[in-house]
């Protein structure tokens, strides 16, 4: 599969912040917190654990894959490697883990919490 054809979807989702690199990185981020928590939640009980975080932070750093080869952004834009790293991963951890949470609240057959109590 070609770069370019992965370029097109993304430019597309994310051209309305083209002016403005911070933002563009910013939702971006934020998108993969929102698909990366569904989908640890839709993995359920295997993935309530370490599973779970190594796959949030395996998105994350794809993530930063994305914003550099599939957007083209320069780190520099953005004040260097280590900002592009920095700068919203607290909203990324933060998001992510309130989204795995509520959506694995939702996910559990109620028949499990029913045989938690004695």
């Amino acid at each position: 599969m070609e770069i370019a054809s992965l370029q097109t979807p993304f430019k597309k989702m994310f051209s309305r912040w083209d002016d403005s690199p911070n933002d563009q990185q910013f939702y971006v981020k934020i998108f993969f917190a929102f698909i990366s928590s569904l989908l640890c939640a839709l993995g359920g009980l295997p993935f309530a654990g370490i599973r779970g975080l190594m796959f949030g932070v395996f998105v994350y750093i794809l993530s930063l894959y994305v914003i550099v080869y599939l957007l083209e952004i320069d780190p520099e834009t953005l004040g260097g490697r280590q900002k592009l790293i920095t700068n919203t991963l607290p909203s990324y951890l933060l998001l992510w883990v309130l989204l795995w949470t509520l959506f694995y609240a939702f996910l559990i057959p109620p028949g499990i919490i029913t045989n938690l109590n004695p």
